[in-house]
């Protein structure tokens, strides 16, 4: 066996909406690199590239390549990743019918396949464009350490949310989250380290929570999280959930080591008293008070004398 492996056949790390969007810009510009040159070959009778006119050229590309690598992703297996690489290959395929129809300089391009090719570019780039918008919007509403939603996409959604609770009657909870003594996380083992244990609880957090929860970088390490259909009882179940799964497991770092982190949290119900931003602030509220009585704890506004 070589000692070298293959860079093609080693594991790649799980893709995130910034690395699509970095190889969809590359593939674009890639594309109009590529396009260039077979255009300069056919025009000016030069021999065309084999990468032009190989089968399967299309993933002799750097596109290609870094497709072969990641195919298996998650990201990658949806439909509409699936129809961008079908409209690669289709470009691919009708560049190499003209390629391999064209056998001497004075050889004539039907005006049919032309066209097809042309057609066929014109659907990559589209379809190609689309998809790096909506990512390039996905990657500006994302914290980019925590991969969760950003404070001003939760501005949105949660306005949303509390005016359908409002309208509906349809219960709807607040909570605020804090790691505990997280100052003294970043002043004992460094900010690197406060990072990851930021990233990892944000993961451990939502992995624990129900399927239409939403939760969000609220700034620094604070979290709020937004559990739709969810009175007080059974916001409060979801959070303890929460609270033990940090408790019971600590946090394994990067270099091995492990780090104890607990979690305390604050819960409020949205009620028509009291506007969005009433709401968080009897969320903190409840938060300061689990912070006060020992930390490691849920407290709801309902379980306090604080007004907020």
């Amino acid at each position: 066996m070589s000692d070298h492996a293959d860079p093609s056949q080693t594991e790649s790390p799980t893709l995130v909406p910034g690395d699509i969007l970095t190889a969809i810009d590359a593939a674009i510009e890639e594309q109009g690199r590529w396009s260039a040159r077979w255009h300069r070959s056919l025009v000016c009778g030069l021999p065309l590239p084999d990468d032009v006119k190989a089968d399967g050229s299309e993933n002799l590309t750097e596109f290609g390549r870094w497709r072969s690598r990641h195919n298996d992703d998650p990201l990658l297996t949806q439909p509409a990743f699936q129809g961008l690489w079908e409209r690669y290959t289709a470009m691919h395929d009708a560049a190499r019918r003209i390629a391999c129809s064209v056998e001497r300089p004075d050889d004539r391009i039907h005006s049919e396949d032309y066209d097809g090719f042309l057609s066929a570019s014109d659907r990559f780039l589209s379809t190609a464009r689309r998809i790096r918008d909506a990512f390039r919007k996905a990657v500006s509403d994302l914290d980019p350490l925590t991969g969760l939603s950003n404070r001003a996409t939760m501005t949105a959604e949660l306005t949303v949310e509390y005016e359908r609770a409002v309208r509906s009657g349809t219960p709807c909870c607040l909570a605020l989250a804090d790691i505990d003594f997280f100052k003294k996380v970043n002043d004992t083992y460094g900010h690197a380290v406060g990072d990851e244990v930021l990233a990892a609880t944000a993961g451990r957090l939502t992995s624990h929570l129900r399927p239409y929860d939403m939760i969000y970088r609220y700034g620094g390490e604070e979290f709020l999280i937004c559990l739709p259909n969810a009175d007080l009882e059974i916001a409060r179940a979801v959070l303890e959930r929460l609270r033990e799964s940090m408790a019971e497991r600590p946090i394994k770092l990067e270099d091995g080591r492990e780090l104890p982190v607990t979690a305390s949290f604050g819960l409020a119900q949205i009620t028509k008293d009291a506007d969005l931003k009433a709401v968080i602030e009897r969320a903190d509220a409840a938060l300061y008070q689990s912070k006060e009585g020992g930390r490691n704890r849920v407290t709801a506004h309902g379980d306090t004398q604080v007004e907020a």
